[in-house]
């Protein structure tokens, strides 16, 4: 799986549009997410959906550093370089 923002953040919007039922017109990489609807419980769920596409372990408080679909891309993309290097 090719890991940079530019292939991280149209997965991201696919799956909030997706799973989540956020109309894809309101998305912005910069809206937090809870201004896109999502509560604590959704924020949650979207974190497990997140890990399980991407095989990575995501710290809370490091997703809500910067709760937008930019900061989780970045978040992913270091997290799965990561997890490359150490299985190097």
């Amino acid at each position: 799986m090719n890991d940079s923002i530019a292939t991280v953040l149209p997965a991201l919007r696919r799956l909030i549009v997706d799973h989540f039922e956020v109309p894809e017109e309101t998305l912005d990489d910069q809206t937090p997410f809870t201004a896109l609807g999502l509560d604590s419980l959704g924020l949650v769920d979207m974190m497990f959906q997140v890990e399980d596409l991407y095989h990575v372990s995501i710290d809370h408080d490091e997703a809500m550093a910067d709760p937008t679909l930019q900061g989780l891309a970045r978040l992913v993309v270091r997290l799965r370089g990561q997890a490359l290097s150490q299985a190097a």
